[in-house]
């Protein structure tokens, strides 16, 4: 029995274009002689939908496309994930069509509670779709036969409730096959944790499984694909590729699985780490200009490590043609973050403009001085510069059409050390949930096949330079210190007295906590983050800006 697996990336809500890609994949497994075509979970309207499956006729087009795409599968079997409604409910569901025809749904059960839910259960909780309510103490068994095979459905994150089903009970009613159609999003150790996860369900359960997740950027979200086959044993003997669009055809007759040569299930590692990070950030900076039409991007080159590391993506991923950096060097900026900027945008191959803000910085105080006359510098004055550099690049980026990328880390977002108004524009921000320890990790990588990032930068000593001899540690711990409290504190949602007990000075702690959570109203206010980690500001760990927490 030939399978074919469509790992797709879809775009939100372009029903017609996903359809037209879901027709070609299946024209494509014929063609190939398969039997049976797997995509994805929510492939047909792409996903997160959010509010958008609510709309009136979001699962009316939807259902509309799948009359198409059953007529042009006469000679296949399907199964493609998609919203559905029955009476007020709205479901997360799998399609099944045969010999042309729509002859079943499945749908998803969602039997969690909050603290059940999975990290990334955002996309379809609740709040946008309904629980089927088929199910009592146990999810619904869904059961297709394709030339002679039993195949059981599972969708998503029901497969961890799957040891409780009837179905495996006897050998007679169980299934020959476990079809798990996923929208799994990457996070870190995202791809070798959830391999492991399928690996043991198959094993555990003695069943083959093939599993389908999509790929691509949607929005903040990034699916990872790597969609994978496990025999029996729990032995993975395929894998497509992790991070762009795949398509494969497999024969899983009881003969052909076990010839298949297993593959070593992947290992987490530091290196593995920041490379599925860069191909994450980069897949989706590339999905959320080409989804939303844009074609290039701006931003200001300050001589830091974070603009740097922003400018190498978005001119790996758009081009140095579509990428306009400005530098706006102000009477605290240092020579070297000047050349070193310099260095950069000659490295990647883009122009750097430059506008001097010190003139503009002077009529904006002469303004003030009646008000101000008198007084000390302070945060004001510091600010005052942040916002005249953001004011700029929002001129350009309303003049030429580019998109504004935003430069700040997980860290500075996490202390509020960010300018509202200010360095905090932007459309996107690229390292929002990429703790500055990260950010040097992927400045290394993005170096490992020669200098693109000048030493300089990334050695250097973090300053905004918004004082004269400003530094970070004036005001912060170190960032290996700093970014470990907030790994806990965020992360693993840490007490205070816990972190202290693992080895951090409790004044620090104490100091990191204080600022994390007065920092909270500027965080509702900031772009949209690409996610990267279990717990993204803002999405993962939302606080009321008024609490005593």
């Amino acid at each position: 029995m030939n399978v074919a697996v469509s790992q797709l990336n879809p775009t939100v809500g372009d029903i017609q274009s996903n359809k037209e890609k879901i027709i070609e994949h299946i024209n494509r497994a014929t063609g190939k002689g398969a039997d049976l075509i797997v995509f994805g979970e929510m492939a047909l309207s792409g996903t997160p939908t959010y509010d958008i499956v609510n709309m009136t006729d979001f699962v009316d087009r939807c259902y509309s496309a799948l009359s198409d795409i059953a007529e042009a599968a006469a000679n296949i079997d399907v199964l493609v994930g998609m919203p559905t409604v029955s009476g007020d409910d709205t479901f997360n569901s799998v399609a099944y069509i045969r010999e042309g025809k729509v002859v079943d749904f499945f749908s998803k059960a969602m039997p969690f509670s909050r603290d059940e839910l999975p990290y990334y259960a955002g996309i379809d909780s609740p709040s946008f779709f309904d629980e089927n309510e088929s199910q009592t103490d146990e999810l619904p068994e869904h059961i297709i036969t394709v030339d002679g095979y039993k195949m059981l459905i599972m969708i998503g994150d029901d497969l961890q409730f799957i040891n409780s089903l009837q179905c495996f009970d006897t050998p007679r009613t169980k299934p020959d096959f476990i079809m798990h159609l996923a929208a799994r999003p990457y996070s870190h150790g995202a791809l070798e944790e959830d391999i492991e996860l399928l690996s043991s369900v198959a094993k555990e359960n003695e069943v083959p499984l093939v599993s389908v997740n999509l790929v691509g950027g949607n929005t903040d979200i990034v699916y990872y694909g790597s969609s994978v086959i496990f025999n029996k044993q729990g032995q993975m003997i395929k894998r497509l590729k992790n991070f762009e669009e795949d398509f494969d055809i497999t024969d899983l007759s009881s003969e052909n699985i076990r010839r298949h040569k297993s593959i070593n299930l992947p290992v987490q590692s530091a290196s593995s780490k920041v490379r599925h990070t860069y191909k994450a950030i980069a897949l989706g900076v590339k999905d959320y200009f080409g989804k939303s039409g844009f074609t290039s991007a701006c931003l200001g080159l300050s001589g830091g490590i974070d603009s740097a590391v922003v400018a190498a993506i978005a001119v790996d991923v758009l081009g140095a043609n579509n990428v306009r950096v400005l530098m706006m060097p102000s009477q605290f900026s240092s020579g070297h973050s000047v050349t070193d900027a310099m260095k950069l945008a000659e490295n990647l191959g883009i122009k750097c403009e430059k506008v001097e803000i010190e003139p503009i910085y002077n009529s904006f105080m002469k303004g003030l001085e009646p008000i101000f006359q008198g007084l000390p510098f302070s945060l004001a004055e510091e600010n005052l510069q942040a916002r005249i550099r953001g004011t700029l690049m929002m001129a350009i980026s309303n003049k030429f059409g580019n998109l504004l990328l935003n430069t700040s880390n997980k860290s500075e977002i996490a202390m509020g050390y960010g300018t509202l108004y200010g360095d905090t524009n932007g459309a996107l921000s690229i390292l929002g949930d990429v703790y500055k320890t990260e950010v040097y990790a992927l400045a290394e990588y993005i170096n490992h096949k020669g200098e693109v990032i000048p030493r300089s930068i990334i050695e250097k000593e973090p300053s905004a330079e918004l004082r004269e001899g400003q530094k970070d540690s004036d005001s912060l711990p170190v960032y290996d210190i700093l970014d470990g409290i907030l790994y806990r504190l965020i992360e693993e949602g840490m007490s205070l007295m816990e972190v202290a007990a693992e080895g951090y000075d409790m004044e620090v702690v104490s100091k990191v906590s204080k600022l994390l959570k007065a920092s909270e109203h500027k965080r509702y206010q900031l772009a949209p983050a690409l996610r990267v980690s279990k717990c993204t500001l803002g999405k993962d760990r939302v606080i009321p800006i008024v609490s005593r927490y």
